[in-house]
């Protein structure tokens, strides 16, 4: 898992950060390239999950088509003949390509852990 600093927004990994208990850091760490004093913000967000595009759109979708099942087998399944959840499956299957091509940009990226500054 990688960490990003809130001061100099380096990326570093978990391995590489600095405990300095020793010299009287009682809480957090030391970022390796600026030194500063932070800690994870356990908001248990990424980068990933704060610039995705459309994510409340999606959520919104798959809901929908949870919620429209009748409706779903009433004038798609059955004119076409089809096993309602193959549909069903298809129609998550095209939400979630959709999404994660409007996405596709940030699916390269690892995940990383944003930080903020530990109050003195």
């Amino acid at each position: 898992m990688k960490y990003q600093c809130c001061v100099c927004s380096s990326r570093f990994e978990g391995s590489q950060i600095k405990d300095d208990f020793k010299n009287g850091v009682k809480e957090g760490f030391l970022c390796p390239q600026c030194g500063a004093n932070i800690k994870d913000d356990m908001s248990g967000e990424t980068a990933f999950d704060k610039k995705a595009k459309g994510t409340y759109s999606f959520y919104a979708f798959l809901l929908a088509i949870f919620f429209l099942d009748s409706k779903i087998e009433q004038y798609i399944s059955t004119p076409l003949g089809a096993n309602n959840w193959l549909v069903i499956g298809l129609l998550f299957g095209l939400a979630a390509i959709i999404y994660g091509f409007a996405n596709r940009g940030l699916l390269k990226e690892a995940n990383v852990l944003t930080t903020q500054r530990v109050s003195a």
